[in-house]
């Protein structure tokens, strides 16, 4: 492998794909449109022509109602990364809210309410139950997201380097903006990044004095199995190549180098001894030398 792009395509479930995107962004917009029609159908006779009198207005408004609430939820989930199991039961959850529609298309009005076989409260806890359901797999989906992306307290990673092995130790709180660069955060901690460096001529001119080229952290293609190998992390060699001046960037720096470790590739500064827990890998590496 010759980028990180392609170590990381590996991690489908967190990669949504634009026409995922499109998709789940056009079912919220016709789902919140049909709970928006089915308002205006309850409560005015902008519609009272099509869908005839005062019952055939509740019952249309109705059905939108309870179709517009599962799209909307199906929309999520199509952006969402969710495991296989989550997708599953919310699917059998939006199942049973089309079966609550379908059964209330048939029990209203005859069989509602102390009329006919009054199927209210059969359509009423098929309906819900389905709703839940969905529900429940939505706020699922969001608690995994978000522990995966930010577990919270410390974490300790072994690093091992020319045969020495050292523990470090990373804090794993951090803030609400993630990344590097990502709506003009500027990331806590002591290693400096392209928003927090100082402007200090001495730290510029020693990031300057190195002896070894200037890179990113890459590796070749025998240096990088899989990013989740080992539960330790492993220092990844910069590739051999002619000497070059780097600047002060973490990116360029001397010190600057990946790691792999049980949760995939980490940035490491050499210097500090420590993960970058404030900056993200790069996602679009190649090497800078060539």
């Amino acid at each position: 492998m010759t980028s990180l792009t392609e170590v990381y395509d590996g991690n489908g479930a967190a990669v949504t794909s634009l026409r995922r995107l499109y998709a789940g962004t056009a079912l919220v917009l016709f789902g919140a449109a049909l709970a928006v029609v089915a308002v205006f159908v309850a409560t005015t006779d902008l519609f009272a022509a099509y869908v005839g009198g005062q019952f055939g207005a509740v019952k249309w408004a109705g059905i939108l109602a309870g179709l517009g609430v599962p799209a909307v939820l199906v929309g999520v989930f199509a952006v969402l990364p969710a495991s296989r199991r989550v997708r599953a039961a919310a699917a059998i959850g939006t199942s049973l809210c089309l079966l609550g529609v379908a059964l209330f298309w048939h029990a209203y009005p005859h069989h509602w309410r102390g009329h006919g076989d009054d199927l209210t409260l059969l359509v009423s806890v098929v309906y819900l139950l389905g709703l839940f359901t969905a529900i429940w797999c939505l706020f699922v989906a969001v608690a995994n997201f978000k522990t995966r992306n930010d577990p919270g307290g410390a974490l300790e990673m072994n690093v091992t380097r020319r045969g020495e092995t050292k523990v470090v130790e990373v804090d794993g709180s951090s803030g609400g903006l993630g990344g590097i660069g990502f709506l003009g955060g500027t990331p806590d901690g002591e290693v400096e990044t392209q928003t927090n460096a100082s402007a200090d001529p001495n730290e510029t001119a020693r990031a300057a004095q190195v002896s070894a080229p200037a890179s990113d952290g890459g590796s070749a293609a025998s240096d990088i199995d899989s990013p989740l190998d080992g539960s330790d992390a492993e220092i990844v060699d910069a590739p051999t190549g002619p000497s070059e001046p780097a600047d002060r960037y973490c990116g360029n720096c001397a010190h600057f180098q990946y790691v792999r470790s049980s949760s995939g590739m980490t940035p490491y500064c050499a210097y500090h001894d420590g993960a970058m827990d404030d900056m993200d890998a790069c996602e679009e590496w190649t090497p800078n030398h060539e």
